[in-house]
């Protein structure tokens, strides 16, 4: 069924969604209709080509306070820090500073996707080239985790599908940690320090909406029971010890009502139903 057995590479483009077809296969671009260069695949490209949005395109419906703060953070530092000038129209500093705190969010996004290459050609290969020169420091401390818990991955970057209510999404890795079968996702972060100067992560409740769906979804040669599903924090803001969290039963199951409540949401919203609509283009 699954024609995407093999362990995907991250793919980035921007905020235009990803999408893929329910044998779970990718289209996050499509060729522009002058056959110049590619553009992001919309809603109407996933009507035509019976398509299945993104987990992450479904949980953004409800809003995440979280990531709202952090945006409105970025574009307050980046005002105290450029602070406008005395002849500067009021309009044209605006844009200028939603453009410097956008570049920020722009390179976090960026580093998040080169830290998640870098270990996924560590689990294929053993092994970092050049290219990853800039985030081995940061792989470093990955590694010695993944010893530490005798970490050992069954599959990683590989693409699960729920065709019952039409979504699908990468996921991070499947491994076994300590002796227990677990689901994972890496999450990059500026992780800042509590009041006794140990790091302190921020867990948002978006991440166990994430790893719900994942888990109430089906791939290729899925195992039949998986014992825990775990976030993985990787800092951004220097090279430190992956920071971990292991998601309650009670917490799983709360996070897959609010996400099938949420996948129902983005369908009324689009007035799309894509596993509906992959069955009619399928046929």
């Amino acid at each position: 069924m699954f024609l995407s057995a093999e362990p995907h590479t991250r793919e980035l483009n921007g905020d235009g969604g990803h999408w893929y077809y329910p044998d779970g296969r990718s289209l996050h671009t499509v060729q522009k209709k002058d056959g110049n260069g590619e553009r992001n695949t919309t809603l109407a490209d996933a009507r035509k080509l019976g398509l299945f949005p993104s987990v992450t395109a479904i949980t953004k419906v409800i809003a995440n306070l979280g990531l709202d703060r952090w945006k409105q953070k970025q574009i307050l530092e980046t005002c105290i820090n450029n602070p406008i000038g005395p002849e500067e129209d009021i309009d044209e500093y605006a844009s200028k500073m939603q453009q410097l705190s956008q570049k920020k969010m722009v390179d976090a996004r960026v580093f998040g996707s080169l830290f998640h290459n870098a270990i996924d050609e560590l689990n294929k290969t053993g092994f970092l080239d050049s290219t990853y020169d800039e985030i081995k420091p940061y792989v470093k401390h990955y590694i010695q985790w993944t010893r530490d818990n005798a970490v050992t991955f069954v599959d990683t970057e590989f693409v699960c599908v729920n065709e019952r209510l039409g979504y699908a999404g990468q996921v991070d890795g499947l491994a076994v940690i300590n002796g227990k079968l677990t689901l994972l996702d890496y999450k990059t972060q500026d992780v800042k320090l509590d009041k006794k100067g140990n790091l302190k992560p921020n867990y948002y409740d978006s991440w166990v909406w994430q790893l719900a769906a994942y888990k109430n979804a089906d791939w290729y040669q899925k195992p039949a029971r998986i014992q825990q599903v775990m976030s993985v924090v990787l800092c951004s803001q220097s090279p430190c010890y992956p920071i971990v969290k292991v998601w309650k039963p009670a917490e799983l199951s709360k996070a897959w009502k609010i996400f099938k409540a949420s996948c129902q949401l983005w369908q009324l919203t689009n007035n799309f139903n894509p596993a509906a609509n992959a069955k009619l283009v399928h046929k």
